[in-house]
C-alpha cells in the first residue's frame, strides 16, 4: 500500500529496492500536485517494467476517478504501443480501478483495515487523513491539515501517527520577500508548537514528522510543548511496529 504519490517518491522506492509494480492500492489524501505528481510513473513504471500483471486501486477524494481516467488518456500513444504492438505487457496491469470516497472505512481486507477521516485544509476539500489498523497495532497519518480535532479523535490509540508540520522559517526560505503568502501558506498547516500540543494531547508511542525539512528547530520548537518520543522527517526510513518500535535508517 502506498499513500500519497509526491515529488520523489517512485525514486526513493527504487532506491530502497521496493519495485513500482508491487504497489496495488494507492491511497490519496489530496490532490495537490506534490501529493500526486509521480502517479504517471507509478501506474506506468510499475506496468512496463515494475511486473504489475493486475489493476492499480486507487482510493481518494472527489476528483480521483476523473484524474485517473485523464491520466490514462493523456498517455494513450504509450499505452497503446507497450500493450498492443511492442512489448506486450500484460493488459490487466495498466487498468484503474479509482474510488472517490466520503469519511469511514474505505478498505478492510486480509486483516487490515483503512480508515479515511476528514481534516482541516480549507479552502482545500476534501483532505483525509487515514488511520491503518493490523494486527492489534495502528498507524495514522494525517495529511496536510492545520489543526484537526477529527484527526485527534481517530488518533486515540495509535502506535505511530504521522503528521505534517511547517515552521514559518521553511516557508520564507521558499517565499522570500511576501509576508502576504507565508501566512496564508502557514495558516493551512500545523506548526511545530502546535503539533506538540497534539502529540501531548494523543500520547502515541512515536510522533513522527512529515512535510517539512528534518530540521533541529522545529524539533526543539515542538519541544516547547511535547516531551514524548519524536521523529524528524526524514526520507527511507523503516519504523517496525510491535511490542516495541524500532526506527531503521537507510544503508544501501
Amino acid at each position: 500500500m502506498l499513500f500519497d504519490c509526491g515529488r520523489g517518491a517512485t525514486f526513493r522506492m527504487a532506491q530502497y529496492g521496493i519495485p513500482h509494480g508491487s504497489i496495488s492500492q494507492l491511497f490519496l489524501t489530496h490532490l495537490h500536485s506534490d501529493h500526486v505528481i509521480q502517479i504517471p510513473d507509478l501506474l506506468l513504471t510499475g506496468w512496463v517494467g515494475g511486473g504489475r500483471k493486475t489493476q492499480l486501486e486507487v482510493w481518494g477524494p472527489e476528483g480521483t476517478s476523473n484524474m485517473m481516467d485523464h491520466l490514462q488518456l493523456a498517455f494513450t500513444f504509450d499505452i497503446h504501443m507497450r500493450r498492443d504492438i511492442d512489448e506486450k505487457a500484460p493488459p490487466d496491469g495498466i487498468k484503474v480501478l479509482s474510488h472517490d470516497i466520503t469519511e469511514g472505512i474505505v478498505y478492510d481486507k486480509h486483516g487490515i483495515k483503512v480508515i479515511a477521516f476528514l481534516v482541516d485544509h480549507m479552502p482545500v476539500k476534501p483532505v483525509f487523513g487515514y488511520r491503518i489498523d493490523y494486527l492489534g497495532h495502528s498507524v495514522v497519518l494525517s495529511g496536510d491539515t492545520r489543526v484537526s480535532e477529527n484527526l485527534i479523535r481517530h488518533a486515540q490509540g495509535a502506535d505511530v501517527l504521522v503528521h505534517e508540520v511547517l515552521d514559518e522559517e521553511t516557508v520564507k526560505a521558499w517565499i522570500p520577500n511576501n509576508p502576504p503568502l507565508v501566512a496564508s501558506i502557514l495558516a493551512k498547516h500545523t506548526t511545530p508548537e502546535q503539533a506538540g500540543e497534539i502529540f501531548t494531547r494523543i500520547k502515541p508511542r512515536l510522533a513522527v514528522y512529515s512535510h517539512a525539512p528534518n530540521a533541529e528547530r522545529v524539533i526543539t520548537q515542538t519541544r516547547k510543548t511535547y516531551s514524548g518520543p519524536l521523529q524528524g522527517a526524514e526520507d527511507l526510513l523503516t519504523i517496525e511496529i510491535g511490542d516495541k518500535i524500532e526506527i531503521r535508517r537507510f544503508t544501501k
